[in-house]
């Protein structure tokens, strides 16, 4: 209930279109029921005519005009003539009703459908909102496939929770227009009504709970499969490499049994459901006709007034299933809705900066008893202390899980601190504005990511107001001018998916392009060379020396070449800083760890210098 009034009060954002569609079911309403009366009452003057015919006696009826009380009167009619008259006027006034009704039910349709895509919009929009504004470590914690079927599979889910949401309101403004108008022809059969369609509610309400709490574990199920599809398929090179086909059929086998279970459990349920429905309304209706016969022979129930109950009662009959059901039907899809509530309330980070770098930053970086854990339990990083003058080049050197990107992934706060500072130019980053600290830094990583659309529009991202010639001025300093313009057609060639048109060392300086573009004080190099070849590492590199020209650089590296270009080395081991120097002091060190990973990998890079890394 909590989860279905907060989605109910996502409509209240469009209460004008609300209460036009609700207004639209209320007049459709009316025109049944009015519909209800012209019948019965057509119905009981033909009665009463052919009664006249049978005897041989002159057609003379009296009809009594009421309507709910407001208005009385009797019409009086003679002959065949004004019979057939009175039969044709009631058809017309049928024929009416009926264009009524037709014309609110496009009005409502209209009204609610809008109401239900605007709504889906908002929720769309706001859970993209949501992720892209939440912190690296929740991307850390949760698989990208379990992300994305909220946005796609719960949100398809919202939309059946929607459609039943509008059509119980809309239900629930039928059947009170409808309970109103059995009140006021017969309250005895009402009431008898009312206890018999409560009891099936009650039916109704206990299978709606139990598919509920299978639906939980259905939804959780679906989230897994679009994961392991999404982390299968990004990697189905290493699927293929190691002959795992057989191996991920049998896993999904097994996910996607695991899936079929939970939907067959709910299938059993509705399937259950329909049959007792069915025999619950045949007792009910069998019930509605002793009780109804009771009453005419008592004298309590005229002919019309039962054809006018019945005619009612039958209008009445379908919201009343309809609600019943919907009930039931949104107790699943509101498990889609919840789960998308609770991401809806994740905290994300807060780029709004509650005080603003200063303006220019020099790039003086230095950390002061930094220590950081992931899990809160084993430390990345130890006790760090280091201080990087403006425009230093620095390299990051250590075993593979030493916490040199940890360390680097500090710095624009893309995870906060467990204790300790690091400072800009004396200003703590925890006082800057994310926006703002992230405006002074680029980063180049190894694994390179383009989004699809063209080249230009990818650098362009470094910088969105850039002008045209800022963004070809960015790609001469990458390098990338050159095979650019030899692209058939140049800055506009289309990139494709993670830029998998263009060749490694071709991303590598489209994304330098795009870090120069954002002209940062500070750069952070994430082995940005490690996996290419030597050609293409050549141009790189030297895309890499103009764009540190000038500017506090971080660099992760494995090769020798980019280590001897930095001013300083900090050797890291387990997370602490064992050693800082030049290559030429560490080097002199025989018993330092520098000394003993040159040896085994830089040593060999220089003996064999063709091979790729």
């Amino acid at each position: 209930m909590k989860v279905f009034l907060r989605l109910v009060k996502y409509f209240f954002r469009y209460k004008w279109r609300i209460i036009g569609g609700l207004i639209s079911v209320a007049f459709m309403s009316l025109a049944d029921t009015g519909t209800a009366f012209v019948t019965a009452k057509l119905l009981g003057v033909l009665q009463s005519i052919g009664e006249l015919v049978r005897k041989g006696s002159a057609i003379v009826v009296e009809i009594p005009i009421d309507i709910l009380g407001f208005f009385s009167d009797t019409i009086t009619i003679r002959g065949y003539e004004e019979s057939f008259r009175l039969t044709i006027m009631a058809t017309l006034l049928f024929t009416a009703l009926i264009v009524v009704k037709v014309v609110f039910v496009y009005v409502r349709e209209y009204l609610m459908s809008s109401v239900q895509q605007k709504i889906l919009l908002r929720f769309r929009v706001d859970l993209f909102d949501t992720i892209v504004m939440m912190p690296i470590r929740y991307f850390d914690q949760n698989k990208t496939g379990q992300i994305m079927s909220r946005i796609t599979n719960d949100v398809n889910q919202l939309e059946q929770s929607l459609f039943l949401t509008v059509e119980i309101i809309q239900n629930i403004v039928y059947t009170l227009v409808f309970a109103t108008a059995l009140v006021l022809t017969n309250w005895q059969l009402t009431i008898f009504s009312v206890v018999v369609f409560l009891l099936s509610g009650m039916i109704s309400r206990r299978f709606g709970d139990r598919i509920r709490a299978i639906s939980r574990d259905l939804t959780n199920s679906v989230a897994d499969i679009s994961a392991f599809l999404q982390e299968k398929i990004s990697a189905v090179r290493i699927v293929k490499s190691f002959n795992r086909e057989e191996h991920e059929k049998k896993d999904f086998r097994s996910k996607a049994d695991t899936s079929y279970h939970f939907s067959m459990k709910i299938v059993r349920i509705w399937a259950l459901l329909s049959p007792i429905n069915e025999l619950f309304n045949a007792v009910v209706m069998a019930l509605l006709v002793v009780f109804t016969a009771y009453l005419f022979i008592q004298g309590l129930m005229t002919i019309e007034t039962m054809i006018r109950f019945l005619i009612i009662l039958t209008f009445l009959a379908k919201p009343l299933k309809a609600l019943a059901e919907g009930v039931a039907r949104i107790q699943r899809t509101l498990v889609s809705a919840g789960l998308i509530f609770d991401m809806l309330d994740m905290q994300p980070e807060k780029i709004e900066p509650s005080q603003k770098a200063a303006a220019p930053v020099r790039g003086e970086v230095e950390f002061q008893n930094v220590t950081f854990t992931y899990n809160g339990e084993t430390e990345a990083l130890k006790a760090i202390d280091f201080k990087a003058e403006a425009g230093e080049k620095v390299a990051l050197v250590g075993r593979s899980g030493s916490g040199k990107t940890t360390f680097i992934n500090l710095i624009p706060r893309f995870y906060e601190l467990t204790t300790g500072r690091i400072l800009i130019d004396g200003v703590d980053v925890g006082t800057m504005g994310l926006s703002a600290l992230r405006s002074h830094i680029a980063i180049v990583p190894q694994e390179v990511t383009l989004f699809a659309g063209t080249i230009y529009d990818n650098i362009r991202y470094g910088r969105l107001e850039a002008t045209e010639a800022e963004i070809v001025e960015a790609a001469r300093i990458a390098n990338a001018h050159g095979f650019i313009e030899k692209l058939e057609h140049g800055y506009t060639t289309e990139v494709g998916e993670r830029g998998l048109q263009l060749s490694g060392g071709q991303r590598q300086r489209i994304a330098i392009a795009r870090a120069a573009l954002r002209n940062p004080a500070i750069l952070l190099l994430d082995e940005a060379t490690s996996a290419l070849d030597t050609e293409s590492e050549k141009m790189v590199q030297e895309a890499l020396d103009r764009l540190m020209q000038g500017r506090t650089s971080f660099v992760i590296a494995h090769r020798l070449s980019t280590v001897f270009r930095c001013d300083r080395i900090i050797v890291l081991d387990n997370g602490t800083i064992v050693e800082v120097g030049t290559h030429e002091q560490l080097v002199r060190n025989d018993k330092g760890l520098y000394k003993h990973l040159y040896s085994l990998q830089f040593l060999e890079s220089l003996e064999m210098p063709e091979t790729r890394a």
